[in-house]
């Protein structure tokens, strides 16, 4: 038996105060939060912390973009063994064509779940870190609608890779130049 959430993390101003610090002072009155629940959920376990960045500017784009974060208390989507509050969902651009986007809901998709925190975004460094990363990937999302499918930075798969026993399993794809493309390994007898 599972005992109730009781204390979430999203409630607690000990959470959210530092979370929220950065982005406050960068973003002003553009950002905004509240408190809502899951329409489809009777229970107290279905509440979300929502985030709201009006007009983003996005480079690259004609017009602002409006962004949702949402940190659920429970998730209805794999966290994949993260803490909810390392895996957000974000919202931007609803049914804009991109390579990284979640299959179920049209959420960005900014980080494998399994790499290590130094290559993900995980909420020690704070929302305006991941308001940043937003910023950044959906202007990769308009470089590669605009230049044929051409991701500037380096990207990972979509979907967990699967070892012969089933289990899922990721390593982190081939470091990438600035100009995109994976770096040559050089043969033994390459000077």
């Amino acid at each position: 038996m599972v005992a109730p959430v009781t204390d979430w993390y999203g409630r607690r101003a000990s959470w959210w105060v530092p979370l929220e610090a950065a982005a406050r002072r960068r973003l002003g009155p553009t950002l905004s939060h509240q408190y809502v629940f899951e329409p489809a959920c009777y229970a107290r376990e279905c509440e979300i912390l929502v985030y709201r960045i009006e007009a983003l500017e996005v480079i690259g784009d004609p017009e602002p973009v409006d962004v949702t974060i949402r940190f659920h208390k429970l998730p209805p989507y794999d966290t994949y063994g993260l803490p909810p509050q390392d895996y957000p969902r974000v919202f931007a651009k609803p049914g804009a064509t991109s390579k990284h986007r979640m299959p179920d809901d049209g959420a960005l998709c900014m980080w494998m779940p399994l790499d290590p925190p130094h290559r993900r975004w995980t909420h020690h460094k704070g929302l305006l870190e991941l308001v940043e990363l937003t910023r950044q990937h959906l202007f990769l999302e308009n470089y590669w609608r605009q230049n044929d499918g051409v991701w500037l930075l380096e990207d990972a798969p979509h979907g967990l890779p699967r070892t012969q026993g089933g289990d899922s399993t990721w390593s982190t794809p081939k470091q990438r130049r600035a100009g995109g493309r994976p770096r040559r390994r050089r043969s033994s007898s390459s000077p």
